[in-house]
């Protein structure tokens, strides 16, 4: 063959051998760049399923009905991993993931696992054990093991791929204004009594008589059952309390069906004011009058919580088998054996009836436990802010308010504990406390406002005006920067009482919600309707569907998305607070 023919086919073949090398390479690196390609499409589909579980466990984790740091978390933690589930990464469905025992995980070939923390954000989001009330934010790393399409051919083994997501909550600054006006406990189940002397001074004894009411009143024949249905108070309530200050006076004052409180006005005076010995210890004054057919001296809570009261036994051992033992353990005549027998207790508490110390503060104990409706509302506001503390990074103030708001933790109103007519019966404070909202970190005020709550007693006006106008100084000058603000509002009625902003009333509250909107911060308001006769009244001052500064609803004219919730059931009260702690939450991380 002559060189010619040899030099040209060698270049054919060259030609021919480097077209192919040139098209396995073009191969390689089209398979290659197709495979990274690929692993970003599916790095992409992890980090949505991620942050998809990250929030979703967050929203869980703050929306929830619970009060269990651990039980809560677990639950968040469950949510991420059924989320996480629901989605695919190169088509293939994360089914049966597992979690991680590190950030590092490497699962096998098309499987996936998911290492989750909780954070927390108050100590820069450091991670923290299941249960630590602290661990508000959800932190998720997720692995996935990717099979390259071609990686028998380009010698690639299975790609782990990783992603990351945090789901949280903002920042929330709340303060509750809480009312404890007077009629905070207008439906409790108490007994009205006269206790009075008959016979002689040597063999008589004392007498518990229950009168009848009014003619026309709905509690029946006698004054046992509601303070409301008992008197018939006007529809904002009355001052007339349960247990102190209880200003007995008042059954007869402003009501439709009244009765007459024995140091009153013309009444005998039957409580033993004029006797030797002030309570405990006093007698009824022998056989020195007994009244009209409508006279009391005493209120009682019926501590079994029914409308007639039918006996209880406390767990250790505090023996109430009628309305004469609830009496004397309420006046301090059950101490010890010395006062039973000066206050002649004896003569008409049962004989199965023992002294014993700490009978007093027994019945005030379970006393207070069935007042209504202010218990139910202190319960719903402690798991109320529980729920918040819990699941979300909460800074919270307490603002109590009567005839007017407090002013500080230490606030008290000072009043008689039995009447003004009454002086024998002392005098006593009781709280109307302010916990003012503080921004230092870590500083939730939580603990503080749970032990206070329990404290407040029902006295006084309502004056939700500067319980408001407090409200907004607390957000405005002591929030977090950044914070979502909000104020929540619970109150049995309408405004009664005004100043600072303006004498009336409902205008001193309007300008109150004003102000409020002009700060940006939505007012949540709650109206407990104890008679349907408040229900207008309460409306019209709560309202969010009138905006107009002069006749609207604080909720309406403060704007910002608050709402206003009517309630007429007492036991609702838990699921409307619940209710406003889930519209507060907004997921942002």
């Amino acid at each position: 063959m002559r060189p010619s023919i040899v030099s040209r086919q060698t270049g054919q073949s060259m030609v021919v051998l480097t077209a192919i090398i040139s098209i396995l390479i073009l191969m390689v690196v089209g398979l290659f760049s197709y495979e990274v390609n690929r692993v970003e499409v599916c790095r992409t589909q992890l980090r949505a399923a991620t942050e998809a579980a990250a929030l979703a466990a967050a929203a869980t984790l703050a929306s929830q009905d619970n009060t269990d740091p651990s039980t809560a978390q677990n639950l968040a933690l469950q949510t991420a991993i059924t989320t996480f589930e629901a989605n695919t990464v190169a088509g293939t469905q994360l089914t049966n993931t597992m979690l991680a025992a590190s950030n590092q995980d490497s699962p096998a070939s098309n499987n996936s696992s998911l290492y989750i923390q909780f954070l927390d954000p108050n100590n820069n989001d450091a991670p923290v054990q299941i249960g630590d009330p602290n661990g508000k934010v959800v932190s998720i790393v997720s692995a996935f093991g990717l099979v390259p399409s071609f990686g028998n051919f380009l010698g690639l083994s299975t790609v782990p791929l990783r992603s990351s997501a945090l789901g949280g909550v903002p920042d929330l600054d709340v303060v509750l204004c809480f009312d404890v006006s007077g009629s905070m406990d207008d439906q409790t189940e108490v007994s009205m009594v006269r206790r009075q002397w008959t016979g002689s001074a040597a063999t008589g004894q004392i007498q518990y008589i229950i009168p009848p009411t009014r003619s026309g009143a709905p509690a029946g024949t006698t004054a046992q059952g509601k303070i409301f249905d008992i008197i018939g108070p006007p529809p904002t309530g009355t001052a007339l309390q349960a247990t102190a200050p209880q200003n007995l006076a008042q059954v007869g004052v402003g009501v439709t069906y009244p009765l007459d409180f024995s140091e009153a006005g013309t009444a005998v005076g039957l409580r033993g004011k004029t006797d030797a010995g002030s309570p405990p210890g006093n007698m009824p004054p022998g056989t020195a009058g007994t009244g009209n057919a409508y006279t009391i001296t005493d209120i009682v809570v019926n501590i079994d919580g029914n409308a007639k009261f039918g006996g209880y036994t406390s767990s250790d051992g505090y023996a109430f088998p009628d309305v004469a033992t609830l009496i004397e353990a309420a006046r301090g005549n059950l101490e010890n054996q010395t006062v039973f027998t000066q206050s002649k207790a004896n003569t008409g508490v049962p004989k199965t009836v023992a002294p014993r110390a700490g009978y007093q503060a027994k019945y005030q104990t379970l006393a207070a436990a069935n007042l209504h409706p202010i218990s139910d509302s202190q319960q719903a506001s402690e798991t109320f802010f529980t729920i918040m503390n819990t699941n979300t990074v909460g800074h919270f103030s307490l603002v109590c308010f009567t005839d007017n708001a407090g002013t500080s933790a230490s606030t008290v109103v000072t009043g008689p504990k039995i009447d003004s007519s009454y002086p024998a019966g002392g005098t006593s404070s009781y709280p109307n406390p302010l916990m003012a909202l503080n921004p230092a970190t870590g500083v939730t005020n939580y603990t503080t406002i749970e032990n206070a709550l329990p404290t407040t007693t029902a006295i006084g006006g309502t004056n939700i005006g500067d319980a408001l106008n407090t409200a907004v100084a607390q957000l405005t000058q002591n929030s977090r920067t950044g914070s979502k603000k909000a104020i929540v509002l619970f109150t049995d009625g309408m405004a009664t009482v005004g100043n600072p902003l303006n004498s009336d009333p409902s205008t001193n509250a309007r300008l109150a919600a004003a102000k409020a909107a002009k700060a940006g911060i939505p007012i949540y308001s709650i109206g407990l309707a104890q008679n349907p006769q408040i229900v207008p009244l309460e409306t019209a001052i709560l309202t969010d569907q009138n905006t107009n500064p002069a006749t609207g609803g604080v909720s309406g004219i403060a704007g910002n998305g608050g709402k206003f919730f009517l309630v007429t059931n007492a036991a609702d009260l838990r699921y409307t607070f619940e209710n406003i702690a889930r519209q507060l939450v907004q997921l942002v991380k």
